[in-house]
This record gives structure tokens, C-alpha cells and sequence, in this order.
């Protein structure tokens, strides 16, 4: 459930990159070499993140572009997700992400389809409905394990994984800034899932996981130019619990109770094997995704400086607040 933020970019060396036999080979099936590829790096993005760089690949037959994460040593596992994620849905032949082209591991360097398209504005019936057929579509893969990365997971059951959920939010919890009185209401609210979680031992018995996405804000969800809802920007991919991912989006995109209601009848109807405790299971981790993100907005604002480098910047930690705000009301609303 972890999620971090940063503005600082550090320099990509273009004259120190080497590369494999096996990653000029990409580089050429992209009609790139590898002075190519430094040019590219050192034109302007086309698009930044607050983790990567976006470069459109030049005069390419299709469309494809480089994602370049400003700090390889400390996001290579970023890179990693979404790689073997991306890999993953286009091994099932899925057109609900954009394609993998290719990924230079030595410089951390991950080339995908672009997605011609943008956000979506506003969340209609249609397009509520269409949004949860992609995402079942999405989650009705099946994997046997979970956690991060994809290739190395736990053998365990949907209890085990909340568990360590719970774990991971405890621990993330004692690091945090020493607001008191936030602090305590975080920990009564993991400790109120953990014993509602217990009175439903029936709907966590199963070991079935799926690819979880955990970061489905309204960026991240684009209306393609041919009417496809394709989701983008897999770093926080694993495996694990669907009823989490859509916890997280309903966080994310603010859904009240009737496009929730909506969503889910939706939903559930396409996916591809009946989950009977799905709501359940929601339930539980609706306020533990609530807590996820308190806990990452505290250690945000910790971090703000004094003096913001740009606008965007300044209104970054000016929405961080709002939101914080607005998160900790819901919580006080959940504890008793």
C-alpha cells in the first residue's frame, strides 16, 4: 500500500549509458540506435510524472513512447512492476493497458504503446459501466500468490494477504510525524478493520489473487481515441486482493453511494468467475486504503520545503492538504 512523491529530477548521464547485445536489439526493433535513444534523452520530455519522464519515440511507425524514471537506483522496482505487469496483460491479450515494446533494465528504461486519449472528465452511467467491465476484465486473471515483485510471491490465503496489509500500515504508522491525535484515530481504524475482518473468516479463506493496479486515480484512467477505457501507469502493480484495487479507485475517484452501488452491479456481472464475498471484503479495506493515504500525505507534508520550486509544486502541497483534510473527516466518520 505504499506510495511516495518527490520534484527533484536527477540528471540522466546520457554519456555513461551502456547497454546489453540484447538491449540494442531493442533499441534496433524500434528503429532506434543507440545514439538515437541518448538524442532522445536529452530533447524535452513529452510528458512528466512525478517519478518519470515521458519521451515520444520519433518518426516510429507506431506510436511508442520511453518512460524514463528520473532516479534508476531508487525506482528500478517502479520499473520492474510495470514491466512484467505490462507483460503480463499482453501475454492474456488485453487492450485494457497499453503494450510493452521493450525494457533496457541496465538503465531502467521501459518502452510502451502510446495511448492516444485523455482522462475522463466526469463518471456517467455509460461510463461507469464501461470502467468496471475493463477493470473486471483486468482482475479476472487468476494468479496463485501475491505480493511484489510479480515474479516472487506468497503462497497464502486472502487472510494472509490482508494481514500483511495490516502489518505494512502498523509499521508505516509508528514512522509517521507524531501528530497525536491523527496517529491514535489511524491506529484505532486498522485495528477496527483487523476485528471486522475476523467476524467474516469465510470471505478471506480463498488463496485466488489477480493483478491489483493500487493507483487508480483519474489520470491514470484514459478514454482512448477509439472509445476504449485503458488504464496507464502500472508502478504500483502486484498481485493481490481485487476488493483493494477497487477500494482504492472509489477513494480516488470520489464515487458517491449510487455510482458505487452502480459500479459494482456492473462489476461483479462481468467478472469472469462469481466472487460471492467480494462487498465484503471491500468493506474491510475501504478504510484501510483511507488510512494508506492519510499516512502517505502526512510523510508528504513532513517533507514539504519551505520555499516550492514551481507552481505546480505549490499547488501539489496545497492539494495534499485539502485532501488530507477531507480524509480525516471521513475517518472520524468510520471510528465510533
Amino acid at each position: 500500500m505504499n506510495e511516495q512523491c518527490k520534484f527533484a529530477e536527477t540528471k540522466i548521464l546520457t554519456d555513461q549509458l551502456e547497454f546489453s547485445t540484447n538491449e540494442i536489439k531493442t533499441i534496433n526493433n524500434l528503429g532506434l540506435t543507440p545514439k538515437d535513444l541518448e538524442k532522445l534523452l536529452n530533447s524535452q520530455p513529452f510528458a512528466e510524472g512525478s517519478y518519470a519522464l515521458i519521451f515520444e519515440l520519433p518518426d516510429s511507425d507506431q506510436k511508442v513512447i520511453a518512460k524514463v524514471w528520473k532516479n534508476p537506483k531508487n525506482d528500478s522496482g517502479r520499473a520492474k512492476c510495470e514491466n512484467v505487469a505490462l507483460r503480463l496483460l499482453r501475454l492474456r491479450n488485453s487492450e485494457e493497458a497499453p503494450h510493452s515494446m521493450g525494457y533496457l533494465k541496465s538503465t531502467t528504461i521501459l518502452f510502451e504503446e502510446k495511448i492516444e486519449g485523455s482522462p475522463i472528465e466526469s463518471f456517467d452511467k455509460n461510463t461507469i459501466d464501461q470502467l468496471a467491465e475493463t477493470l473486471a476484465k483486468i482482475h479476472s486473471i487468476e494468479l496463485n500468490a501475491y505480493g511484489k515483485p510479480l515474479t516472487r510471491r506468497t503462497k497464502g490465503t486472502k487472510m494472509d494477504f490482508l494481514s500483511d496489509e495490516l502489518d505494512r500500515l502498523r509499521t508505516t504508522s509508528s514512522s509517521s510525524p507524531k501528530l497525536a491525535e491523527t496517529i491514535s484515530s489511524v491506529e484505532k481504524a486498522i485495528d477496527k478493520a483487523e476485528n471486522e475482518a475476523k467476524k467474516k473468516p469465510e470471505a478471506f479463506q480463498d488463496n485466488n489473487f489477480t493483478l491489483i493496479h493500487f493507483d487508480l486515480n483519474i489520470n491514470n484512467i484514459l478514454r482512448s481515441t477509439d472509445g476504449r477505457i485503458v488504464i496507464i501507469d502500472w508502478e504500483q502493480a502486484s498481485a493481490g486482493d481485487s476488493a483493494m484495487d477497487i477500494a482504492k479507485l472509489f477513494l480516488k475517484l470520489n464515487f458517491n453511494n449510487e455510482q458505487k452501488k452502480e459500479f459494482l452491479a456492473e462489476y461483479e456481472k462481468k467478472l469472469s468467475k462469481k466472487d460471492d464475498y467480494f462487498e465484503s471484503r471491500l468493506e474491510i479495506f475501504e478504510p484501510l486504503v483511507l488510512v494508506n493515504s492519510i499516512l502517505w500525505r502526512l510523510r508528504v507534508l513532513k517533507d514539504e520545503p519551505q520555499e516550492t520550486s514551481s507552481v505546480n509544486e505549490k499547488k501539489f502541497y496545497a492539494r495534499v492538504k485539502n485532501n488530507l483534510d477531507k480524509e480525516l473527516v471521513a475517518l472520524k466518520k468510520y471510528l465510533p
